[in-house]
């Protein structure tokens, strides 16, 4: 199981605030149309902590999530959130193997 994440701060600014809500489920549509992808999760940092939105695209391989970090697809979802002043770091990870599955408290 690997994941592309992005990890961006959210416009502040009322028009492009606008814009981003306008087109945000159109851009996690595209994502969950990239070739490989499993699911989509998104987060907000509920303290004001930058970056405020980090979001989680699933793939079964990390030869799956990368070719998607390179597709056009992708691409095309990056320069949507640049269109709305939105700099998305981009990581590409994987779950470690000492913890493969999440421990139960």
């Amino acid at each position: 199981m690997a994941f592309v994440m992005f990890q961006y701060d959210r416009p502040t600014d009322a028009h492009r605030w606008n814009d981003y809500n306008q087109q945000v489920r159109g851009w996690t549509a595209q994502l969950l149309h990239i070739p490989g992808a499993v699911s989509f999760m998104a987060y907000r940092t509920a303290d004001g902590a930058s970056p405020d939105t980090i979001t989680m695209l699933e793939f079964d391989t990390v030869e799956d999530a990368r070719k998607a970090q390179e597709s056009e697809q992708m691409q095309r979802v990056l320069e949507g959130l640049r269109s709305v002043g939105v700099a998305a770091k981009i990581l590409l990870v994987e779950r470690s193997p000492f913890t493969p599955e999440p421990f139960q408290a």
